[in-house]
């Protein structure tokens, strides 16, 4: 069963875009200093850290992009098989989670908030 506060897939990344205020649409890109942590297996790798992030249109979804995250994570999140986006509204959190390696490695969680 979903939490009534919570949102998932595209639906996830447009929500926190818009909880965020962002000025953003199809065709635009948008650029946001959040805090980023970032687990892969059972390690903390950041910790609420600065950086930017980048949100932009691709194929008609959202994409999410950290280009000053560094590995073993990927630099561009977007809604494909096997990476899973959920937004918390009531902590204002993005949720971004998969598997390292195209599926085959550890797995990740990446949470974006302001």
């Amino acid at each position: 069963m979903i939490n009534k506060n919570r949102s998932a897939g595209p639906e996830a990344v447009a929500a926190f875009i818009r909880d965020m205020q962002l000025p953003f649409a199809a065709g635009q890109d948008a650029q946001a200093e959040l805090y980023v942590s970032a687990k892969a297996g059972d390690k903390w790798r950041l910790t609420r850290a600065s950086l930017a992030v980048d949100f932009r249109y691709k194929d008609g979804a959202p994409e999410v992009h950290i280009a000053s995250i560094g590995p073993p994570f990927y630099r561009a999140y977007q809604p494909l098989a096997g990476t899973h986006f959920s937004y918390d509204t009531l902590k204002a959190k993005l949720f971004i989670e998969g598997h390292l390696n195209k599926g085959r490695g550890d797995p990740y969680v990446i949470c974006l908030s302001r």
